[in-house]
């Protein structure tokens, strides 16, 4: 039985701040209960309690149960403890982040999973990266489309551009907000290390104004 769940669970309700928490779920558009506890302070409690409890317990079975918690806390969390366990990841990965989007959808577990979580794993795991990029595509789930295009924004040099510039055009005419953010996004972030490549990209293809303009933001 996991020591780490019921420890974490009581340091943070005792850490619960109604006044923070009404902030929070105002910023969050009302779409989740929250405890009011904040990234400091949560993040603190958890990397105590790791370093107690979690490591030596199953990330999989601790972090699915976290994240079913109904308030906000609990699922970020969960995406923490995966992070640390990254030396003990398997393919149980992508799929536990898929089902993470599918039970819960919005814009801050999707951008944590995908830069944290997904990009380093398919760089341990490249054999796999093909074939979840295409299910992702196909789903007609712009949350999962969306980790297509934000998955690599650490790589830097070890950027895909081809599968980059393939995302992109299958997504481009896409009318969907966060899909369009998505796109300028992944092209601002790779203009920090190919300004050159991204200029020319924007200047052959058509993207929405609001990708364009986040794109070419500091260019």
């Amino acid at each position: 039985m996991s020591q780490f769940i019921p420890a974490i669970t009581e340091a943070l309700r005792d850490l619960a701040d109604a006044d923070n928490a009404f902030w929070m779920r105002k910023y969050m558009r009302e779409k989740y209960p929250f405890l009011g506890v904040k990234k400091p302070e949560r993040y603190e409690v958890f990397k105590h309690l790791y370093r107690q409890y979690g490591s030596s317990e199953d990330w999989f079975e601790v972090s699915s149960q976290l994240f079913a918690m109904p308030e906000r806390e609990f699922q970020y969390v969960a995406m923490d403890y995966v992070k640390l366990a990254k030396k003990s990841w398997d393919k149980r990965v992508p799929a536990l982040c898929e089902q993470w989007v599918g039970e819960d959808s919005w814009w801050d577990v999707v951008d944590n999973l995908a830069p944290q979580i997904l990009g380093p794993y398919f760089l341990q795991f490249p054999e796999e990266r093909d074939v979840w990029i295409q299910r992702w595509m196909d789903s007609g789930n712009f949350w999962l489309q969306r980790f297509c295009l934000v998955f690599s924004l650490g790589y830097k040099d070890k950027t895909d551009t081809v599968l980059l510039a393939k995302t992109i055009q299958a997504l481009s005419g896409s009318k969907e907000f966060f899909i369009q953010k998505a796109i300028g996004w992944a092209l601002r972030q790779y203009a920090r290390t190919d300004p050159e490549w991204v200029m020319d990209f924007v200047g052959n293809n058509a993207l929405a104004p609001l990708s364009k303009r986040e794109a070419l933001k500091h260019l």
